[in-house]
């Protein structure tokens, strides 16, 4: 049966959509006695197997950028965001937890497209780093990195003496990675969903998804660069030996001689055709993301897209370290101080220093939403340039001044800025 027609076929919520499993919502019925666990791997049932950061060539191919999200996962894609899967439900009192420390949301955004799975939830606190992001359309054949927290392999499932694949097995919690190539672009209720499928052969690595998986990411490959392009979602199933009772779940490598639930009824599979598993294409929902978050950085460079259309005419124009008006501004400070990158004429300074009344004012243009730190020495030749506020302040939209009254004989100013305090 040509995975095509596949609709998703068994929501344990009853939707009344039909034809895949949707990841998460038997580990949603295990909350209260186990978590979810990892992806099923081809060619080994080991627990231990890529527990580990991956390395070589599928080193920095996304695992620095996941956190845990109750039992499930989240991927930070902004200094204050992380993006999920909607129907693995979760609260602000649910930690994202990221490189062990505890960020507790404050918000959340549902993507109201139709048939959208995808979830942004916000936190206060900055996050260290977040993902690039990939914006394309051609991840059809591009290598996939794919990271979860689904059930471990189970036992063996023989049809005709042959191992067709593997059952769901236990849950042990543990965040594990896999590879995987995107086989084409599926639609699911009108939103598309990048599709992988269990292919034997293709590598030591290669993975499907299982229940707990869901909120996971896959990283693709492009241009050189791993960057996210989906949020684990369905995969294909259930299956059965028979073409009556109850049937299972696996991750099938080759789903010929067995049935599949196909608008809850058991059809015989008459083609040699792995099973495969859905995650969320990103890209599809780029204009939503920037709807919630409208300084999104796709590249992960510092720069938000916005700021690179405008002055480059691409979202990624702009090298952060590159300084094209020569100014001694590079283009991330440029952004940081809110000047025009290309005008040599544009870059942050002070405006004046005064001195009335024992007292010295520094006055420069600033902006609402930005943050200024002023520094002092007494030494220009050989002094350390020590704060002179004990912290950042805002600065006013145009003129910014800020006065010292504990001055010394000699004194020399800096005044530095940033997007947060």
């Amino acid at each position: 049966m040509p995975f095509e027609s596949k609709t998703p076929d068994r929501h344990l919520f009853r939707t009344g959509i039909s034809g895949v499993s949707v990841l998460a919502l038997a580990a949603c019925l295990l909350l209260a006695s186990s978590p979810a666990g990892a992806v099923i791997f081809d060619t080994t049932g080991d627990p231990g197997y890529n527990t580990n950061a991956p390395s070589g060539a599928m080193a920095d191919s996304g695992w620095n950028y996941e956190g845990l999200f109750g039992v499930f996962m989240g991927t930070a894609v902004a200094p204050h965001f992380f993006l999920t899967a909607k129907h693995i439900g979760g609260d602000t009192n649910t930690p994202f937890v990221f490189d062990g420390t505890l960020y507790y949301p404050d918000a959340s955004y549902d993507d109201p497209g139709a048939g959208s799975d995808l979830r942004l939830w916000h936190v206060p606190a900055a996050l260290p780093r977040y993902a690039p992001t990939y914006t394309g359309s051609n991840e059809v054949g591009a290598a996939l990195a794919v990271f979860g927290r689904g059930t471990q392999r189970g036992g063996e499932v023989v049809t005709g003496g042959l191992t067709n694949g593997w059952l769901w097995g236990s849950d042990d919690g543990v965040p594990r990675w896999g590879s995987n190539r995107v086989e084409s672009i599926a639609s699911l209720e009108g939103a598309d969903y990048l599709y992988a499928t269990f292919d034997h052969g293709a590598g030591p690595d290669e993975c499907h998804l299982s229940t707990g998986d869901s909120g996971g990411a896959a990283f693709v490959l492009a241009d050189g660069r791993w960057q996210l392009a989906g949020i684990h979602y369905s995969v294909d199933g259930s299956f059965n030996v028979t073409n009556s009772g109850v049937g299972f779940d696996a991750a099938i490598d080759d789903e010929y001689g067995l049935y599949i639930d196909n608008s809850n009824h058991w059809e015989l599979v008459t083609r040699h055709v792995a099973s495969g598993f859905y995650s969320s294409r990103v890209s599809a929902h780029y204009a939503w993301i920037t709807q919630v978050i409208p300084d999104f950085d796709s590249d992960a460079n510092g720069i938000p897209d916005a700021w690179e259309l405008r002055y480059s005419g691409s979202i990624h124009g702009l090298v952060a370290t590159n300084d094209p008006d020569h100014d001694r501004f590079d283009n991330l400070a440029e952004w940081t101080a809110l000047t025009d990158p290309t005008n040599a004429l544009s870059f942050f300074s002070i405006a004046a220093i005064t001195n009335s009344n024992g007292a010295v004012t520094v006055s420069f243009l600033g902006r609402s939403n930005r943050f200024y730190r002023v520094f002092a020495t007494e030494d220009l030749a050989h002094g350390s340039w020590d704060p002179a506020t004990s912290n950042s302040f805002p600065g006013a939209e145009g003129p910014t001044a800020w006065t010292d009254t504990n001055l010394p004989p000699v004194r020399f100013y800096r005044v530095g800025f940033s997007v947060e305090p």
